[in-house]
This record gives C-alpha cells, structure tokens and sequence, in this order.
C-alpha cells in the first residue's frame, strides 16, 4: 500500500517538473515588487520625520525668540537646505503679532511646514515621460511664546 502511494507521487512529481519552476518564479516576481513598492513607500516615512524635526526646531527657536523673523526664515531655509526638502514652505497660523512679528509672552502660534513629493510609480521608456503622483506632506505643530514684549 505504501509503495503504492509512493510510485504514484513519484510519477506525478516526474511529470510535472516545470510546474515547480513557474511558481517559485511567480512568487519570487511577486515577492520583489512588494519590496520596490516598501522601499518607494520608506523615503515618505524619512521625508516626514525630517519634516517633523525641522518644525519642531523652527516651533522652539519661536518660542525662544518671541519673534518671526528674518532670524526663522534663516533657520528654515538653511535646515531645509541640509535635509534635502528643498521646496518646503513654512506658514505660521493662529498668532496674534505685536509690531514687527513680535509674539507677546504666552502667546499661541501654529507652524505649518508642507513639503510636496513626487514619487516616480512608472519609468517609462522612449519618448514616453514617467509616472509620478504627487503628495503634499504636512507637519503642523504649536508653540507659546515665552518672550515678554514692553
């Protein structure tokens, strides 16, 4: 009885060789796109955590200063220059300014830093142009000033 059973996988095993080959090659194909797909999807995560620590830097040197000048501005562009996130805007909401972008001592203000990214979903070969769909990540945090304005 055992050897029957035997023979008859022997058999089918002997007769379907290719199979094997094919799906191992299905799978393998499969498993690599999902991959490509996590690593394009990782630079969006990176991108993000680079954003949240610009603005949270930006949020602190507000809070310190008690001002939104030229000094922010600076620091913005020359931290967003070093992450790579050229392109970057930086809006500051909710705040009520004293003269010349000063905020008053325990004052609120919201910083919006956008960031739009394009990622590349089909390189297209010839005359044809790529695939890319564009994302616009935001960070949005707050602050209180801790500056008292005479």
């Amino acid at each position: 009885m055992v050897k029957r059973v035997i023979k008859s996988l022997r058999r089918f095993f002997s007769d379907q060789r290719g199979d094997a080959y094919i799906g191992f090659i299905i799978k393998f194909l499969v498993t690599m796109s999902i991959v490509a797909s996590l690593i394009s999807v990782y630079s969006i995560f990176v991108k993000h955590q680079a954003m949240v620590s610009i603005n949270k830097r930006v949020v602190r040197a507000m809070e310190v200063s008690g001002a939104n000048d030229a000094a922010i501005t600076t620091l913005f562009n020359s931290m967003c220059n070093t992450q790579g996130l050229s392109g970057a805007t930086l809006q500051v909401t909710d705040v009520s300014y004293l003269s010349g972008g000063r905020i008053q001592l325990r004052n609120t203000f919201t910083t919006v830093l956008r960031y739009p990214m394009q990622i590349k979903i089909l390189d297209a070969t010839g005359s044809r142009p790529p695939v890319y769909i564009t994302l616009t990540l935001e960070s949005r945090l707050s602050g209180m000033s801790e500056v008292f304005w005479r």
